[in-house]
This record gives structure tokens, sequence and C-alpha cells, in this order.
């Protein structure tokens, strides 16, 4: 009876975790469209590029006084960006233009 108890309260929590804020978004933006399907690629990438805007913009806010950690933000936006351009020179150079971290003093 206990091993019961113990496996549905295992398997509840399992299923009770949160899943992050930008593996949702991503989700949402649905899967790669077929390449000659020019506007369904385009939807796609602009969701997926809202997912990341956001995603780095909720870091920057939870991290608004710690100045390595905002930098690990952009960081971590860029290297998404460049994961989802693959080897797309006009991508590749759109993700360093938008998410190149900033130079502090």
């Amino acid at each position: 009876m206990w091993f019961v108890f113990l496996l549905t309260v295992l398997v509840g929590t399992a299923f009770t975790r949160s899943i992050p804020e930008y593996e949702l978004c991503m989700d949402a933006c649905g899967e790669d469209p077929h390449e000659d399907d020019i506007s369904a690629v385009a939807n796609v990438a602009v969701c997926r590029n809202r997912c990341i805007r956001d995603e780095k913009n909720r870091c920057l806010e939870k991290h608004h006084d710690k100045q390595p950690e905002k930098r690990k933000c952009w960081e971590d936006a860029l290297f998404r960006c460049i994961v989802l351009c693959g080897d797309e020179a006009d991508c590749l150079h759109t993700c360093r233009i938008l998410y190149t971290p900033p130079v502090v003093p």
C-alpha cells in the first residue's frame, strides 16, 4: 500500500514541475515548416526571436543590479539566436547586432 502511495506522489511531483517560460514559448512557435512556405518560415522565425528576446528581458530584470549575470543574459540570448541561424550569414549578423552584450565602463 505504501508503495502505491509513494509511487503516486513521485509521479505527481514529476508532472507538476514547471516548464521554463522560454521552452513553453518555443514550443508554442511550432515545428519547422517546409522551407518552400516562406510565410510560415518567417512567422516561426519571428516567434522564436520573440521568445529569445523575452527570455533575455526576463533575465535582465531578474539580475538588474548584477553586472556579470546581466552579461550572461546577453550571451545566452546571442547563443540561442546563433543556434537557430545555423550557417545563414545574414541571420548570424542580425544575432550579433541584437544580442552582443553592451559595453559597460
